[in-house]
């Protein structure tokens, strides 16, 4: 064991080598397991929806086992990393059992769809013994091995007993959970029915399949199940991984994970949160009927948070000279973070940005792509186009439209492109090509420096104030006659003077600006609700 662990300790990895290893292991494990798992009739499972609905379920298995063994040892991220990939190989001895056992056809790996009562007997006795289906007999060796090994682990780092057997249990635990969540979720949804049935109705009672097709595509019923169900495990799986990997980050690189989460702004990632709000508030399509569209949704809305965390990172890696003067406490000029740490957290926003928006919907995929392409050749070279005034305000009015958009699209029936209302794609560009000017008055310091023509650094800081606010303070109060609720006139008139009076004031503060905004678009998407 500690051979094992100076070689984890020495070895090189980054994210994108663990990342690409990872997947690597996973497709080699899934070809493995089409011939145990072999049924007449079923097809070689090389569908996209499959083989990521496989993936993210075992990231979550590993991401989670790595907090597991995190917490229990104490050990370094890094070693944790590196032991976790040189274990994870142990996934292609299942199938490699299970067919010499079985032969072609004779071990069904499966989740559980079982009752409470038979998921207890089941949990405690070790999955029943069952070892032709679900939890086949190459699954129960994997547990057991790795249980073994964490024990193993454990003990050689802590010499605590204790410890070391607790890791145990929480593995086995951790995969009783994995394999039982449709089990579990039936207990919730409907006790008194079958299981499979209850998955199965929430399935075609919701949205999911025709949010990730083409409206013209036809297909089986089962292939429609089939597509559902590794939308929905896929999208639970995705939430497991992101809850861990919180946990993981925190307990293993506690400094620079708070680094990263308070240079998040949030303010700007609630901006965005409420403009997919408002795109959905305008279907006036009741949604949240069914636990399977609250997923979706609540990934849809975390996919955005996600792709402006990478966009958050690729700009400061951009700005880190423009940030020495404008912005002091970021945590690149504050050497909190280095360059390195950035990219890479970049990556892990980019990867589970897009991860969330699949698991939520093909259009949300889209526009969740669409958001952060703008962002990206906003701020990188060779484009960089937040060097030029108007394009680079026009570019952010298209990643609001992008969120609003993804929210519309996300509940509307109508998936044609003219149903989305033309009167709001006016209203959103023209208003956010020239409101997001109001982002450079903090950076006018910075970008005169090294050259950049904002508004601020062409026209001069108090003019260009005045003519932002003004122009802020007009949209305002024409909001409620274009939008048609004219009872929301007096909090427009309100917040129209306190912007004006705030963006204008000497000492400028732009989260107190934001407060303002951001309270009003609350108020105004309610007030359409009620409209």
């Amino acid at each position: 064991m500690e051979k094992l662990r100076l070689l984890a300790q020495s070895v090189p990895i980054t994210f994108t080598s663990w990342i690409i290893s990872f997947t690597g292991i996973v497709f080699i494990r899934t070809l493995f397991e089409q011939f145990p798992s072999y049924q007449p009739g079923h097809f070689a499972l090389i569908d996209a929806p499959t083989i990521i609905h496989y993936g993210v379920s075992y990231l979550a298995i590993l991401v989670t086992l790595m907090v597991i063994l995190v917490f229990f040892a104490r050990t370094s991220l890094r070693e944790i990393f590196a032991i976790s990939i040189f274990g994870f190989l142990i996934i292609l001895l299942p199938p490699i059992i299970d067919i010499i056992w079985g032969g072609i056809g004779g071990q069904l790996i499966s989740y559980f769809f079982a009752t409470g009562k038979e998921l207890s007997s089941q949990f405690i006795t070790f999955f029943g013994w069952n070892i032709s289906s679900g939890i086949t007999l190459g699954i129960q060796i994997e547990i057991i091995l790795v249980m073994i090994a964490c024990y193993v682990y454990v003990y050689a780092v802590t010499k605590n007993i204790l410890r070391s057997i607790l890791a145990s249990i929480a593995f086995y635990c951790l995969i009783f959970f994995i394999f039982s969540i449709p089990s579990i979720l039936a207990l919730f949804l409907t006790p008194q029915n079958e299981p499979f049935n209850a998955v199965t109705k929430s399935i075609f009672s919701s949205h999911i399949i025709q949010n990730n097709i083409h409206p013209n595509f036809t297909a089986t019923s089962m292939g429609l199940f089939d597509l559902g169900f590794n939308k929905i495990m896929s999208g639970i799986s995705i939430i497991i991984v992101m809850f861990s990997s919180t946990v993981l980050f925190f307990l293993g690189a506690q400094k620079k994970f708070l680094a990263v989460v308070k240079n998040s702004r949030p303010e700007r990632i609630l901006h965005y949160v409420l403009l997919f709000i408002f795109g959905s508030t305008l279907t006036q399509v009741d949604w949240f009927t069914n636990w399977v569209n609250i997923q979706t949704y609540f990934l849809a809305l975390i996919s955005f948070v996600f792709a402006w965390m990478f966009s958050v990172c690729q700009n400061d890696i951009q700005d880190e000279e423009i940030d020495a003067i404008s912005n002091t406490n970021r945590p690149l000029v504050l050497k909190e973070l280095s360059k390195s740490d950035m990219e890479t957290a970049s990556k892990i926003f980019l990867f589970f940005a897009l991860l969330s928006a699949y698991s939520s919907s093909h259009y949300v995929l889209f526009f969740v792509s669409l958001f952060i392409f703008i962002y990206y050749i906003y701020s990188n070279p060779p484009l960089r186009l937040k060097r030029f005034t108007i394009f680079s305000s026009f570019l952010i009015s298209l990643a609001c439209l992008s969120a609003v958009m993804s929210g519309f699209f996300l509940l509307s029936p109508d998936k044609s492109i003219l149903a989305f209302p033309l009167k709001i794609i006016l209203a959103i560009v023209v208003l956010f090509t020239v409101v997001s000017n109001i982002r450079d008055i903090k950076d006018v310091e910075g970008d005169r420096a090294l050259r950049i023509k904002t508004l601020p650094v062409l026209l001069g800081l108090e003019k260009a104030k005045k003519i932002i606010a003004g122009t802020i303070f007009f949209f305002f109060l024409i909001t409620p006659w274009y939008l048609e609720i004219p009872f929301f006139m007096v909090p427009s008139v309100l917040v129209a003077i306190l912007s004006w009076y705030f963006i204008n004031k000497e000492d400028y503060k732009e989260w107190k600006f934001f407060v303002v905004y951001l309270i009003y678009f609350i108020l105004l998407i309610g007030a359409i609700i009620l409209k």
